[in-house]
């Protein structure tokens, strides 16, 4: 039996409505937007990662170095659950 493995995101709700992280590269260091969770093509950029500790430690870094992400309440979720 194969195993699978869960990834995990980071979301916030604005109006009800999920959000999740986006990473947008950029050459000297990587850039993060809050992207809304109404379709499967951004369901699909929203950064992710087999490691729930790792997501968390990222909440923490957000929260201290990112102003404008910064000021929201964010959770570690299940990546399958904004999967349709």
């Amino acid at each position: 039996m194969k195993q699978s493995k869960m990834s995990y995101v980071i979301a916030c709700w604005k109006k009800d409505v999920p959000y999740g992280i986006q990473v947008i590269k950029n050459k000297d260091k990587p850039q993060f937007k809050l992207i809304a969770l109404d379709s499967q093509t951004n369901v699909s950029k929203i950064f992710n990662n087999p490691h729930r500790t790792q997501m968390e430690v990222f909440i923490d870094w957000i929260q201290q170095n990112d102003k404008e992400l910064g000021k929201e309440k964010y959770s570690v979720e299940d990546y399958g659950r904004f999967r349709k």
